[in-house]
């Protein structure tokens, strides 16, 4: 029957979508381009099942593939995918109770501030006394950032501290709130010093509520 046919065809997307491990590739991939190696090295899985996976949500018609030289590089199939990832994440955070428990008690940990979405964007104007800072990999960054903002990794960000002002309020951000790194760094940040809040939001939310505000 027709009706039975599509809701077949859709279900694959259901498949795609219903692995912990292939809702992390997606988020990924929804910051920008990567490579299965980059991939396995930011999901902690094997070569071998970082593969599995994305043949899987290709297969589901979520992600693609390209030839780049001696590497496969592999991206959302459209910019639906990034909106998908992103209304699942919301839907989770109001009906999942546990999943705003973790939020909460991450939040919450010694050494972490914390500023909301409208308040970063009131005070990105104000270079004077905040300074934006984007701990997500370079290839992130050159994909997309907020204006203004100063891209060190995570991984980089002990022996950059030279780099960064003692004097400005520092406003960090990562991937969201399925990213403990704008947490992480603004943990470390504090210990050493700064003045830090970690902002629990990504650039696709920064601007979207941009675009509502201008």
């Amino acid at each position: 029957m027709y009706k039975n046919k599509l809701y077949k065809e859709l279900s694959r997307i259901g498949k795609g979508i219903s692995n912990d491990k292939r809702l992390e590739i997606l988020d990924l991939l929804s910051q920008s381009a990567k490579t299965v190696e980059s991939i396995s090295k930011e999901t902690g899985l094997s070569f071998a099942n970082t593969s599995r996976h994305l043949q899987v949500l290709k297969d589901s018609h979520l992600v693609k593939a390209e030839k780049n030289g001696n590497y496969v590089v592999y991206s959302v199939i459209s910019p639906q995918i990034v909106e998908l990832m992103h209304l699942l994440t919301s839907v989770g955070e109001n009906e999942l109770s546990e999943m705003k428990y973790i939020q909460d008690e991450a939040d919450n940990q010694d050494g972490i501030k914390t500023l909301s979405l409208e308040e970063v964007v009131d005070r990105t104007a104000d270079i004077t006394n905040n300074f934006i800072l984007d701990v997500r990999p370079e290839d992130e960054f050159l994909a997309g950032h907020i204006d203004t903002s100063i891209n060190i990794p995570l991984d980089r960000l002990t022996d950059n501290f030279a780099k960064l002002p003692k004097n400005k309020v520092i406003i960090v951000y990562c991937r969201g709130r399925l990213c403990q790194n704008s947490n992480l760094a603004t943990q470390l940040l504090n210990e050493n010093g700064f003045n830090a809040f970690s902002l629990n939001s990504s650039y696709y939310d920064w601007k979207r509520i941009s675009s509502t505000i201008s």
